[in-house]
């Protein structure tokens, strides 16, 4: 699966008539959590070329993805920039990260975060042009705040897949966002623009399966806020398909609301914390039906530079957090959907 072959639309594009579409097949579209590319990583293996490190361990399993999604912690930085060291709270990551996404086989990434703003103005842009030249879609962050609110776009097996992305969390001014600079390039997650939006893709045909995903929620937290839950909630009643939430840097069970799934926190997937729920997380796998049933699944993993898959007693804890009984007897990982309440 390559990024670079994807189809990157407009939503102001016309939606291809039914007879130049295929018919849909099966989607299978895998989400991962927060990827911190930045700190110790960058220095030990990406500035020495090693760009697949992070993601060997599981690239079979990610490339088998139709269309695989993270949130980029770490905002791109232009070469020359003094990238940040363990225990900086600032992250930043060089070019040749997006690079390391495309060949790990991610097809699209949230950049809107509490960290966008990192490296301020100039690492917007360059996250934009780095993911634009590898042709890695990405939504959350854009020139304009227009560009920002604007969903990724792509087709896949048939579907026309729109991909939302935003925060409510802001590390600069998290109480004043709409006064900080950031506000013209960072989109908020504000149901006043983004529920008209859904309701106009899905009217208009442009989108079949609208994800929307949002930075947010309490760090460490188990569970979901009501702001949040209501928040979601209020996406899927405005027409999207599947809600991804991430932020608090641990897994969190996911709901299911109207038949639609929202995972309320993908938990960390590259990141170095200590925290021991930092360090255990899962590849969620949803398995979208042509008639648009959706199926959820997961691969319990082991967090850190390096994604692994997680085994035995680890991954049975997982499979507990989220609310499941783990398989017995417990393999290294176990396509078991996760019920529908």
């Amino acid at each position: 699966m390559l990024a670079g072959a994807l189809l990157v639309l407009s939503v102001l594009q016309a939606p291809s008539s039914p007879g130049d579409r295929p018919p849909r097949d099966t989607l299978r579209f895998y989400a991962v959590g927060d990827l911190n590319l930045g700190r110790a990583l960058t220095y030990r293996y990406l500035l020495q070329g090693d760009t697949l490190y992070p993601f060997a361990a599981l690239a079979d399993t990610l490339r088998a993805a139709d269309v695989l999604f993270g949130n980029l912690e770490s905002p791109i930085a232009p070469l020359g920039h003094p990238f940040e060291h363990t225990g900086s709270f600032v992250f930043s990551t060089p070019p040749i990260a997006a690079d390391a996404l495309v060949r790990a086989g991610f097809d699209v990434v949230s950049n809107a975060n509490n960290h966008a703003w990192d490296v301020g103005l100039t690492g917007i842009v360059e996250t934009l042009t780095q993911l634009d030249r590898v042709g890695l879609a990405h939504a959350g962050t854009g020139r304009t705040i227009a560009d920002a609110h604007r969903p990724a776009l792509l087709e896949r097996r048939g579907w026309r897949i729109a991909v939302f992305a935003m925060t409510r969390a802001f590390n600069p001014a998290p109480r004043r966002f709409f006064s900080h600079e950031g506000s013209h390039y960072i989109a908020w997650a504000d149901s006043g623009w983004l529920y008209p939006a859904i309701r106009r893709l899905k009217g208009s045909g442009a989108a079949d399966l609208v994800v929307v995903s949002v930075h947010g929620g309490q760090e460490l937290a188990d569970t979901a806020d009501t702001a949040l839950r209501r928040f979601f909630r209020g996406a899927i009643d405005a027409g999207a398909d599947l809600c991804l939430g991430h932020h608090p840097h641990v897994l969190q069970p996911v709901e299911w609301y109207h038949g639609k799934p929202i995972a309320y926190s993908l938990g960390n997937f590259i990141f170095e914390q200590m925290s021991p729920w930092t360090r255990l997380s899962a590849i969620f796998k949803f398995t979208v039906t042509p008639d648009g049933a959706i199926a959820a699944d997961l691969i319990p993993t082991r967090v850190g530079f390096r994604a692994t898959v997680a085994g035995g007693a680890a991954a049975d804890s997982v499979w507990r957090r989220m609310g499941l009984e783990p398989p017995v007897p417990a393999p290294a990982y176990h396509f078991a959907f996760i019920p529908h309440p």
